[in-house]
């Protein structure tokens, strides 16, 4: 019987749970797509009081026959209708709509709480999504529960005996038992209903009410009714809500929103059958979490929710700062209480009331002891401040003590005593004086000096006073931090502590030695002028020692070495002949190319291609380019950035070479002359073969590279690149050799002598510099200018 009906509510569907007397169901012949909207909502609400998932659901029906599309539908019409959709404008008869009136739950309330002050505390407590206080459809049902119609009775009989029966309390709260009848259990606890069903069992098996009984009984709430109760009063949505039979006061006012801004959380009556049946204070579930204040309802319960009584504003050091609502006769004390109670920075010896008088504002002071006696009204604001950042019974001892820090002011403590308990004085104290910083009354500051060695030895002492700072020093505190520097030709030159007792080779020890360059010959240390010489005024700045030093700082003769002072400066020389070694480079069209130590430092072009085996039958000398390294150094690159920055049209290159512009044939036709320069590390000589061509580029009309033709002159190869363009600044053509020298064009009256062309040069005709040309109002403005000079002139009486 059982299971035809759990059939029935989960395929036919609620609205057809009014013919109870089916008992063949076809799953496999149910329609989805007829179904309502409704109806689904039905299916919902039935699975989810039995406690059944969607999924199971789906196992269940398409055991029983249920095509695949059809549960597809299912699962979709299913799913539209929790989020919201469905079809629109249903129609249902009166039966129907009676029984969803009883049977579908009521939902939340759409609420717009942007206008709400978030701070009323218990405001969030009935707007949480994660606390409804809905009751859980598996959870047990207390045995005072009321029944009534509509709930489900579930009686299950084992033993010699074996039936079951699923019965629903009608309208009249009677239950029908099979061959027993009518049983009038609405209005009854379950419990008081249990013990009447047993005894009418007895009726049919009387072996229940044996001693040594053989069957038995087990009386159950099923499915429990749902009711309808009132919310009305202070509240977001008063209204009608229909609720499960196991719901609380609570769970009604969560769905109404709970009391809106003028609503009252410590008096909300519950009324029942026209009596008030309790008075709910929701603090004392917030509070103290005495849950018998949520009393379960009945059908035709009203709650009413009343104005508040008393509102008091919290702000400040307190762990629930917000809105809170006073009892009448009730104290800060207790506001204090709701609020949590004292965050740990909070000023408690006094706390700040403002009260309104009808007239205007009243300021209090409430002291900690008038906390309970202070009565509350509406209204109040209290204001709990901050503990100040100042301690009573502190002082600081600093410096050359073994334990620097804070200590406790005790009753009577001396200096002598602060410094036993900072473990003493260290070793490098300064014992002249020390300095106390003490703040007075009216908060300046004084400074207290003493002797440390007298208040040490117990010749004298000072008494300590709350926030006194004691600065003792160490000696190297009161003096420069002592120094010598090295430097020169040596591993590391740098700056390093000096010691007492230091000498100069100590100290090249420390920088690493010395370098090959480095000449033990020919040491310098300047020393500054002591202060004795320094308080006159001469022409002195420092003095100075030359020195010879072993090159192996070898420790014979210790006593006579040259011992540092602070300050010192060392410098090592290098050796007068010492050079680094010079590499160049040849490459092109030489018997033996590549790189070559240099000799001396007189060594020529022609002395290198002499080394090298000379130029090749191939070696073009008139092409022939020699590049040197440039090195930049940072003050170079600190120079041109000032000038770019006065001349933004300035231009350096950032090539780590030059050309060197020298003709090699005249270097090995006349060695010695001006173009056979001397060599240096990093250049380099490339000697190509011949070249055949002349390159024309810059502002010509067809840039291109021809054939060179001795004696041809430089205007016909720029005809050959078409001629010169219509931007092209004749008068400035040059010409860029194979050797990286270049020859410009000379003037002469009204005559161009341009360059000679050789052999792989490149003709370069630059263009004009680009010119804005002058706007129209600068025209309209010069030819009413002229007509004024013109007027002007024709106005002269001549």
């Amino acid at each position: 019987m059982r299971e035809k009906l759990f059939l029935l509510a989960i395929f036919i569907l609620l609205p057809l749970l009014r013919d109870i007397k089916a008992q063949n169901v076809d799953p496999s012949a149910v329609n989805v797509s007829t179904l309502s909207t409704s109806e689904i909502q039905q299916l919902i609400s039935e699975m989810n009081k039995r406690g059944m998932s969607e999924s199971e659901a789906i196992v269940l029906a398409r055991a029983r026959g249920m095509s695949e599309s059809q549960i597809s539908l299912l699962k979709q019409r299913i799913a539209e209708v929790k989020m919201g959709g469905g079809q629109a404008n249903e129609v249902y008869s009166s039966d129907d709509a009676m029984y969803l009136n009883e049977d579908v739950l009521s939902a939340k309330a759409e609420l717009d709480f942007t206008k709400v002050d978030s701070r009323i505390f218990g405001f969030s407590f009935f707007n949480n999504e994660n606390l409804s206080f809905e009751p859980s459809v598996n959870s047990a049902v207390s045995p005072s529960y009321m029944l009534g119609s509509g709930d489900e009775i579930s009686i299950d009989v084992w033993g010699a005996s074996q039936q079951s029966y699923l019965l629903m309390v009608d309208r009249n709260g009677n239950i029908n038992i099979p061959n027993i009848g009518p049983i009038s259990i609405g209005g009854l606890t379950l419990e008081n209903a249990s013990q009447k069903i047993r005894s009418k069992l007895v009726l049919i098996y009387r072996d229940l009410a044996s001693q040594t009984p053989r069957t038995f009984a087990s009386i159950n709430l099923g499915q429990i009714r749902s009711i309808k109760v009132n919310v009305i009063g202070e509240v977001f949505v008063p209204g009608t809500y229909t609720i499960s039979g196991a719901s609380t006061v609570f769970n009604a006012l969560y769905l109404a929103g709970g009391p809106n801004p003028s609503g009252s959380f410590r008096e909300i009556k519950l009324i029942r059958d026209g009596k008030e049946k309790a008075i709910l204070d929701v603090y004392d579930y917030l509070i103290n979490g005495n849950s018998n204040v949520n009393i379960n309802l009945r059908e035709g319960d009203v709650i009413l929710v009343s104005p508040y009584l008393n509102r008091v504003v919290l702000e400040g050091e307190l762990k629930r700062a917000g809105i809170f609502e006073a009892k009448q006769d009730e104290t800060v004390g207790d506001m204090v209480l709701y609020a949590g109670g004292f965050t740990d920075d909070a000023y408690t010896h006094r706390l700040q009331l403002y009260r309104k008088t009808g007239r205007d504002r009243l300021f209090k002071d409430v002291l900690n002891k008038d906390l309970g006696n202070t009565k509350i009204s509406n209204g109040d604001s209290i204001f709990v401040g901050k503990i100040i950042e100042r301690l009573q019974n502190r002082v600081t001892i600093n410096g050359a003590v073994y334990r620097p820090g804070d200590y406790e002011l005790t009753q009577g403590l001396n200096l002598s005593e602060l410094i036993k308990r900072a473990d003493g004085l260290r070793e490098d104290a300064s014992m002249e004086r020390g300095i106390i910083t003490r703040v007075k009354d009216d908060f300046s500051l004084q400074s207290i000096a003493f002797n440390v060695s007298d208040v040490v030895n117990g010749n004298s002492d000072v008494a300590m006073k709350r926030e006194d700072v004691i600065r003792i020093s160490s000696i190297h505190d009161l003096r420069e931090y002592r120094t010598v520097q090295i430097y020169g030709e040596i591993q590391r030159p740098d700056k390093y502590d000096f010691k007492e007792g230091m000498t100069i080779e100590d100290l090249i020890f420390e920088a690493g030695g010395f370098l090959e360059s480095a000449s033990d010959a020919y040491i310098e240390v300047a020393r500054k002028l002591t202060v004795d010489e320094g308080s006159e005024v001469t022409d002195n700045m420092v003095h100075v020692f030359k020195m010879k030093v072993p090159r192996n700082l070898e420790l014979e003769n210790t006593e006579a070495s040259f011992k540092l002072q602070p300050f010192d400066f060392v410098f090592i020389r290098e050796l007068p002949g010492y050079e680094e070694s010079a590499v160049v480079k040849i490459t092109g069209e030489v018997a033996y190319a590549g790189e070559y130590a240099l000799s001396s430092k007189t060594e020529r072009i022609s002395d290198l291609l002499e080394r090298a085996g000379g130029i090749t039958k191939d070696a073009y000398t008139e092409g022939a380019m020699v590049t040197r390294r440039v090195k930049i150094s940072e003050k170079q690159k600190r120079l041109r950035l000032e000038l770019l920055e006065r001349d933004s049209t300035l231009e350096f290159t950032d090539l780590d070479f030059e050309v060197v512009g020298v003709s090699l044939t005249k270097a090995l036709q006349y060695p010695g002359s001006r173009d056979d320069v001397f060599l240096k590390d990093g250049d380099e000589i490339y000697i190509p073969r011949e070249i055949q061509t002349v390159k024309i580029s810059g502002e010509v009309l067809n840039p291109i590279s021809s054939n060179f033709i001795k004696g041809k002159p430089l205007k016909s190869y720029i005809w050959e690149g078409g001629g010169f363009g219509l931007s092209a600044k004749r008068g400035k053509v040059y010409v860029v050799y194979p050797n990286g020298s270049a020859s410009g064009t000379k003037r002469f009256f009204f005559f161009r002598n341009y360059p000679k062309v050789t052999a792989g040069s490149e003709i370069v005709v630059p263009a004009k510099p680009y010119k804005d040309p002058l706007p129209a109002s600068a025209w309209i403005a010069m030819a009413s200018a002229m007509a004024s000079v013109a007027v002007v002139i024709s106005n002269i009486n001549f």
